[in-house]
């Protein structure tokens, strides 16, 4: 979505409800079992998430203006009306073990508290095309965005049945190796350009790239079985450092979603388990395992400027809607990087995450932008990750 950065006015507005209503139509399902979920890693509980939606939209929207407080923290000028208190719903004060020691609301307050947050932050959306004054009510938007996502791979994590509307991500088309000439090229986002920015993808700056190949397609199942059945998961030599921690810790011989079974390979997809789809691209792969997949196949992972650079100029290079993409770079911060108002945004997980570049199938596509930098723990398997590979031209 192109101009989903520029929102102002009404259509903003029916953006902020088109995510609000994806965000409940996510969960609305979900008996008193499943909406106590399980304390684990890469999750939350329902009922905090949801709070915490609430509380985000009034704190950055409503309760403006705000500043950096002596324990690092961000306070804002005005008390909380709709949702709080803040040390149980901003995700930076409260430990994620701690969101479930509390007594949330039920679900019908829970949704009483949403509508109320919503309808007074579309209210509040200013008569201006100015992005300074949108920039909170945007924030709010990609913020919830996220959020959706993450019902979505918490669903599936826990294996219950996908939501209305999410499919399997379309078969990838014919990989083919696309050649870039290298050279100076410019990556991120200029400070002076319309619309809005997270913090990570300021400033643009000029990266002298190699000439490299880069695949059109992310990496299928049926290349990724081939590493499989060559034995890859017991080679050492493809897992060194934290790869071969992370491999033994775990335990694996084939991605954490497949299994064999008496006709064949198979994939959980939620609740069920269907026959690997040969051309479908490989998903719910760590770093790790794309990069011991990688020096396999004497190819290695792209650089993230690498990959903005051929999906902004290289004709057949395909990505979004199929999985979000893992590059061979940490997330770190740009030259002159300056954090956000959103502090917590970037700047506690630079050099610790791993940047990842795309879209996945369960990702709105309002988040769908070829700069837009996402970042995960390497060893994460649950969100909707794959990659594609690439090389240096000879």
């Amino acid at each position: 979505m192109s101009d989903a950065r520029r929102l102002a006015g009404d259509r903003l507005g029916a953006a902020l409800r088109d995510s609000r209503a994806r965000t409940l139509a996510l969960v609305a399902d979900l008996d008193e079992a499943q909406w106590n979920v399980p304390e684990q890693a890469g999750i939350n509980p329902i009922a905090w998430e949801l709070a915490h939606l609430a509380w985000f939209g009034e704190f950055w929207v409503l309760r403006g203006p705000h500043r950096a407080t002596a324990d690092g923290f961000i306070e804002a000028a005005r008390p909380a009306r709709i949702a709080g208190p803040d040390a149980l719903h901003d995700s930076a004060r409260l430990a994620h073990a701690d969101r479930w020691r509390h007594r949330w609301p039920d679900r019908a307050s829970l949704f009483a508290t949403l509508q109320a947050q919503l309808g007074a932050c579309v209210e509040a959306i200013p008569d201006s095309a100015d992005d300074a004054a949108l920039y909170w009510h945007r924030l709010a938007l990609f913020h919830e965005d996220m959020h959706g996502e993450a019902f979505v791979w918490l669903r599936a994590a826990l294996g219950w049945p996908a939501p209305a509307g999410i499919a399997a991500p379309v078969a990838c088309g014919r990989r083919e190796r696309l050649r870039l000439p290298g050279g100076p090229v410019s990556i991120g986002r200029a400070a002076s350009e319309p619309g809005f920015a997270f913090d990570n993808e300021v400033e643009a700056h000029v990266v002298e790239l190699a000439p490299f190949e880069i695949d059109s397609v992310p990496v299928d199942n049926a290349a990724f079985l081939a590493f499989v059945t060559a034995g890859g998961y017991d080679e050492p030599a493809l897992w060194p450092g934290a790869a071969g921690t992370w491999l033994s810790a775990h335990g694996l011989a084939h991605p954490g979603r497949w299994r064999r079974g008496s006709g064949g390979w198979q994939a959980r997809w939620f609740d069920r388990w269907c026959s690997l789809d040969p051309h479908g691209p490989v998903v719910h792969v760590s770093a790790f395992e794309a990069e011991a997949w990688c020096r396999w196949a004497g190819r290695r992972l792209p650089r993230a400027a690498e990959w903005e650079q051929a999906a902004q100029s290289a004709p057949g290079f395909e990505w979004g809607g199929s999985v979000w993409e893992w590059t061979a770079d940490p997330f770190r911060p740009w030259p002159g990087f300056t954090p956000g108002p959103y502090r917590d945004y970037s700047q506690p997980w630079f050099e610790s995450h791993r940047e990842l570049r795309g879209g996945s199938f369960a990702a709105h596509r309002r988040l769908h932008d070829r700069r837009y930098r996402n970042f995960f723990l390497p060893g994460r398997s649950d969100v909707f990750a794959g990659f594609r590979s690439a090389s240096r031209r000879p």
